[in-house]
């Protein structure tokens, strides 16, 4: 019987699965590291402004915000409905207006990440809540920790502090003022 498959006998379904072979090994390269390119969680930093606008999910408008390298964590002006007790360090839920410095406010209900201590302006500590919230800086959404305080004597409702700065990947040019538009996918604000 012969044999008719022989390895130096040029068929040309050899040569089309070959050709299909090496197509497919490179292609899968070339697309591997287009999508590697895409889906890189290395952002480049982003230059900002030291005022900003903010889009916050709940909020009808967007806000202005005070971009603050000299704050460890963010901080909103924010009026405490509901606390759970001020024994607990973690855990339980916060009911909280958020005030935009005007008559405007919506209500958040958030748990409880931890509280911290803050030096007030008179040297006095202060306890305030600190829950997660995402903002939409610069066309980036950050979801970061942010104190929970009365700002109605600042200039801005919402100060962003290196927590989400650093997240965000954010250098801050303090000669500049609303250098970005806060426009980010919605599919990410849940």
């Amino acid at each position: 019987m012969k044999n008719r498959f022989k390895l130096d006998t040029p068929y040309p379904s050899k040569a089309i699965f070959f050709v299909i072979f090496i197509t497919l090994l490179f292609g899968a390269g070339c697309s591997l590291q287009k999508t590697q390119a895409v889906n890189s969680s290395e952002q480049e930093t982003k230059t900002v402004g030291w005022v900003e606008k903010v889009i916050i999910p709940g909020v009808e408008k967007e806000v202005k915000a005070k971009l603050d390298t000299g704050a460890t964590t963010t901080s909103i002006n924010a009026e405490i409905l509901e606390k759970p007790d001020n024994k607990s360090e973690s855990g339980g839920m916060i009911k909280f207006r958020f005030r935009d410095g005007k008559k405007n406010g919506e209500v958040f209900e958030r748990p409880i990440v931890r509280w911290v201590q803050i030096k007030s302006r008179e040297g006095a500590d202060i306890r305030r809540p600190v829950v997660g919230m995402k903002f939409c800086i610069a066309g980036r959404w950050i979801e970061e920790e942010v104190n929970l305080a009365d700002r109605q004597d600042f200039n801005y409702p919402v100060l962003i502090g290196r927590n989400m700065l650093k997240e965000g990947k954010l250098a801050v040019d303090s000669s500049a003022t609303f250098t970005a538009q806060p426009s980010c996918a919605t599919q990410e604000a849940q």
